[in-house]
């Protein structure tokens, strides 16, 4: 199973992950990074802030890069400009 690691690049810096974890594919992966920016966006959102600038690059274990996930990729931002 391939070995993947999470690192995040956001306003206060980046953080490596010195673990990573065993996923089946690219795909999960993907879904992996998709599921930690939405935890990083929760945490910000609790503080009043949300800041749309970072990204998760995962790289394999020789730390190639395998894709770069834009936070701004794992949510979708509506806007109602109608004020009831």
């Amino acid at each position: 199973m391939p070995h993947f690691y999470f690192h995040v690049s956001n306003g206060t810096g980046e953080t490596r992950d010195e673990e990573g974890v065993d996923l089946p594919d690219v795909a999960a992966a993907h879904a992996q990074a998709l599921s930690g920016i939405r935890s990083i966006l929760r945490e910000e959102l609790g503080r009043g802030v949300l800041d749309f600038g970072g990204m998760i690059r995962v790289t394999d274990p020789q730390g190639r890069l395998v894709l770069e996930v834009p936070f701004d990729s794992a949510v979708e931002v509506r806007h109602d400009d109608r004020r009831r």
